[in-house]
């Protein structure tokens, strides 16, 4: 829908259109009558609407209403960590909420805000990995694997019984389990950026915690197509073999082989200045 200060802003060009070019539907020198020229500059179809073929049109009334947006989403944050002593992710959690489709929505295009986050929380679960300290994850030893490992199963565990006693068949128990299970990657990173301890063996625990339960719970997730129909052996065993295949020969690829593949035959190559750019774009490839 066309704002006022939109329609205002056409209806003076049109005012100085005509001044240059005639008035009504007089063609020009170049042979484009005037609302041949609206339609092309507005990126409209031949009904006088956006085409989307010779451009894209955004109102006036959409641009404002995405920068009020991420304006509410700092205040709200803002306002969740100084005056209610909370994350700040829990204010914007709620202003998106409150200003989404399911209650005001007020927020234009809600499609293109959800393909912004899933490209946030794919540069989140980057940084999660890129602080990810192996000297700490040393001093924390096996038992503080284990208590990772137990914090991760403890809660599908807790969750598939619990939809067995509520008389849920076996399949859904599972998927109960193992929606129940995961423990958001983006949101611990962001608490845990702001608390300052990512790098503490604390913060280096629960990441460490949170990449395993969610290994743990598409290892399951991928149980449920094989469970769905006839099961067969090689549809159970294959997901589970790869993914600790991935996990642990992917792992030990990454601390002992590749760094000092990359030092010595890309690293050697480029600038100590461009070092930081170049694994960047590094990261980025192997995404791809």
């Amino acid at each position: 829908m066309t704002s006022h200060v939109e329609a205002f802003l056409w209806g003076k060009f049109a005012q100085v259109q005509s001044t240059f070019f005639g008035h009504g539907d007089h063609t020009n020198d170049g042979d484009f009558p005037d609302n041949e020229w609206n339609r092309q500059l507005s990126g409209g179809g031949d009904d006088g609407h956006a085409s989307g073929v010779d451009a894209t049109h955004i109102t006036y009334q959409d641009l404002y209403a995405s920068i009020m947006f991420f304006a509410c989403i700092y205040v709200g944050g803002q306002i969740a960590s100084r005056l209610l002593r909370m994350p700040s992710l829990v204010g914007e959690i709620f202003v998106g909420i409150l200003l989404g489709p399911n209650l005001a929505a007020y927020v234009p295009h809600p499609i293109s805000f959800v393909m912004l986050g899933e490209i946030g929380l794919i540069l989140l679960v980057i940084e999660a990995g890129i602080d990810i300290d192996l000297t700490t994850l040393k001093l924390i030893g096996s038992r503080g694997m284990i208590i990772a490992i137990i914090g991760s199963i403890l809660p599908i565990v807790i969750a598939f019984v619990l939809a067995l006693a509520i008389g849920t068949n076996m399949t859904g128990s599972i998927a109960a389990g193992a929606c129940f299970g995961p423990t958001s990657l983006g949101i611990a990173m962001n608490i845990l950026r702001q608390g300052k301890i990512v790098n503490t063996p604390v913060g280096q625990l629960i990441v460490s915690a949170a990449v395993i339960d969610d290994m743990i719970a598409l290892i399951i997730l991928s149980q449920l197509g094989a469970l769905a129909g006839d099961a067969k052996v090689a549809d159970i065993v294959i997901p589970i073999v790869s993914a600790l295949v991935f996990l642990v020969g992917g792992g030990a690829i990454a601390v002992t082989i590749l760094p000092r593949f990359l030092d010595n035959y890309f690293f050697a190559k480029i600038k100590k200045e461009n070092h930081g750019s170049a694994g960047v774009g590094l990261i980025f490839l192997l995404i791809f």
